[in-house]
């Protein structure tokens, strides 16, 4: 999978450990959960590979250069490489997995 348009798809999200079954070991090469404390805000950054956001609990507003979006749980958000982007956790903090594909190139 090669994501070449940032895009949300409302409702697709699951539990824990279903989606990392479900993400592992063919579609990336790693996984990592984040517990974002309510009023945590990222530094604006970038990534170096294609990323999937599925949120399991609460929700995460991410800004981008196309503006604001809000996530909430159940909701996956694909971040194609090198874009700007800054999310912060919503009112009850957030918890997702990102799936960091393997389509990784220098």
């Amino acid at each position: 999978m090669h994501i070449k348009k940032a895009f949300i798809k409302k409702g697709t999200g699951g539990h824990l450990e279903e989606l990392v079954r479900g993400l592992l070991p063919k579609n990336t090469d790693y996984a990592e959960v984040q517990d974002d404390v309510i009023h945590h805000k990222h530094t604006t950054h970038t990534h170096l590979t294609d990323e999937i956001l599925h949120v399991l609990e609460g929700s995460i507003y991410f800004y981008t250069e196309g503006g604001t979006t809000l996530c909430e749980a159940g909701d996956c958000m694909a971040l194609p490489k090198n874009t700007v982007h800054s999310p912060k956790p919503g009112p009850n903090g957030c918890t997702y997995v990102i799936s960091i594909l393997k389509e990784y190139q220098k």
